[in-house]
């Protein structure tokens, strides 16, 4: 069976952060805050889910907007300038729910953004320059959620591992026993994830190995890849309901060692978060699981799995968590962004303003500036938000 997040249209009931560690951390007050709508005018619901920092020197948002007197959902995708000023918008109507999974950015500044069923390719002035409806080209679910670009190609993570080229050609399709949710391009490989099962392929798509968890597990699952082609998978699980697995798979394909990981907030019945994992630069791991209201960021050691650290925060879902060169631990999800240090301690809040999406929430980060996106009530409605902190 295939894992469905819960619907997107499920509000934050509370905006209050509860702080349970690192009480002096600061308190960081957005430089720019920007609401966008396709039509103010109307009844909608706005949310982002991707933000991307372009290396020209933009922002680039890309969510949904949907008319709640006609139910007809466009996808969404906006430029900032830095400052916040807005360079373009555009919305389109691919024809089907235009929730955006993924989006990445092309080496010419192109976009590529996924929803369910569709991957479209947006210029980067905003002129959307092809679609490709792969449920169309299957005649199935195409089950979209990830999408990855390296060197010049397209690799889609869904019912199969689809490959398509800059023109939206697809050039190859490898058939897949479970549906995957992430796929990642690598300088050892091109590694996919999804229902337990981790595979690395050569750069010609031929398989090198596959490990598969003893455990019988849903879609859901992240990767980080070592230089030496070491994977440390997180995988979700539905029993016991909303665990998880993290493993350490060798690079030639064998388990090291793989750890359980709880329900995060066995109180709670709201919605679940996706595990996340990263290498740090001092080799760690950090592992980020949630479960609405409670996050959790535990440092991990590399070599055995054990938790050396671990923070707690009443602070929402986790549905962005990336780190730095230096060790920064960067977190996003309801209405309250978060930077850790290396060792898990809270270095700083951010505060969107009043309720936000839940699963909604996009996160881009450079040297001096933390740009994050969402869903969030302005003047009574729900808008696609971004705005930028100072990274200090």
């Amino acid at each position: 069976m295939r894992f469905s997040k819960p619907s997107t249209r499920v509000l934050a009931i509370s905006a209050v952060v509860a702080a349970l560690t690192a009480c002096t951390a600061a308190q960081m007050t957005p430089t720019w805050e920007k609401w966008f709508s396709v039509n103010e005018q109307e009844n909608r619901f706005e949310t982002v889910q991707n933000t991307i920092y372009d290396p020209a020197g933009a922002v680039v948002s890309v969510g949904y907007s949907s008319n709640m007197d006609t139910q007809q959902d466009s996808l969404v995708v906006l430029k900032q300038a830095t400052n916040g000023t807005l360079l373009w918008k555009t919305a389109v109507d691919l024809g089907d729910y235009d929730h955006s999974w993924d989006s990445v950015i092309g080496s010419d500044g192109s976009i590529y953004t996924a929803t369910e069923s569709t991957l479209a390719k947006f210029s980067s002035n905003g002129t959307l320059l092809w679609q490709r409806n792969i449920s169309t080209l299957i005649n199935g679910d195409a089950a979209i959620r990830d999408i990855e670009f390296s060197n010049n190609q397209i690799y889609v993570a869904g019912r199969d591992l689809y490959v398509f080229d800059v023109n939206g050609n697809l050039s190859k399709a490898v058939a897949q026993i479970a549906p995957l949710w992430t796929v990642k391009a690598h300088s050892t490989g091109i590694y996919t994830a999804g229902t337990g099962t981790v595979t690395r392929y050569n750069s010609s798509l031929s398989k090198v190995w596959s490990y598969t968890h003893s455990d019988a597990q849903n879609p859901p699952a992240d990767l980080a890849i070592a230089n030496d082609g070491t994977v440390y998978a997180a995988t979700y699980n539905d029993e016991p309901q909303d665990s998880s697995y993290l493993t350490r798979i060798s690079n030639t394909g064998t388990q090291v060692w793989t750890k359980f990981f709880n329900d995060p907030d066995t109180n709670s019945f709201s919605m679940p978060g996706m595990p996340k994992v990263r290498i740090l630069p001092n080799g760690n791991l950090v592992l980020g699981l949630s479960q609405q209201p409670t996050r959790i960021i535990n440092i991990i050691d590399p070599a055995n799995g054990n938790v050396k650290s671990s923070t707690t925060q009443k602070t929402g879902l986790i549905t962005r968590l990336e780190v730095d060169s230096k060790g920064g631990i960067y977190v996003t999800g309801s209405n309250t962004p978060q930077k850790f240090d290396s060792t898990g301690t809270l270095l700083a809040n951010g505060k969107i303003g009043g309720s936000t999406e839940v699963t909604s929430g996009g996160l881009a980060f450079t040297a001096d500036s933390i740009y994050v996106s969402a869903g969030a009530f302005n003047n009574g409605e729900m808008r696609m938000y971004v705005s930028r902190y100072a990274n200090q």
